[in-house]
């Protein structure tokens, strides 16, 4: 869903650019920029946890396409085995274990090394991921461009 953005010059209602990121307004012909927030992100992912192993596979797809040189998967025939995506300097991970459920963990980098790892729930490490996604995408116009493309599909 698109936020309701107003026109600080003239009121009217203002419509969003093909990256979500810029609103032009129709009459006044103003534009603004706005960031991307972790919820719209979220709900742009379809993000839906309810189960997990197919959670994985649309989120390692949707990451793959919009920061291929940042995301690594690694795949059985069914199921992700290993999921990392690299924002320096932040690493979050997650991978299968042996039983078959799902750990997930974020790391903290200086110049790739890891000063500190927190092990997290799935939801929370999701939280995470999506705000520091929402972040990089809001200093990254290629990042916006595909977000914005993944949430208007």
């Amino acid at each position: 869903m698109t936020k309701v953005v107003q026109c600080d010059s003239c009121g009217a209602t203002m419509t969003p650019t093909a990256d979500g990121r810029v609103f032009g307004c129709p009459f006044c012909k103003s534009q603004k920029q706005v960031a991307i927030d972790e919820e719209q992100l979220a709900a742009g992912l379809r993000l839906d946890m309810s189960n997990v192993h197919q959670f994985l596979h649309d989120l390692s797809e949707a990451l793959r396409h919009a920061m291929p040189e940042k995301t690594k998967v690694l795949r059985n025939a069914t199921h992700i085995e290993h999921l990392e995506l690299n924002l320096d300097p932040h690493l979050y991970l997650a991978k299968r274990e042996h039983t078959g459920e799902y750990s997930a963990q974020y790391k903290k980098l200086v110049r790739g090394v890891a000063l500190k790892t927190k092990t997290l729930t799935l939801d929370v490490w999701v939280k995470d991921l999506t705000k520091s996604i929402a972040e990089h995408a809001n200093q990254n116009a290629r990042v916006a461009s595909v977000l914005a493309r993944l949430k208007s599909e």
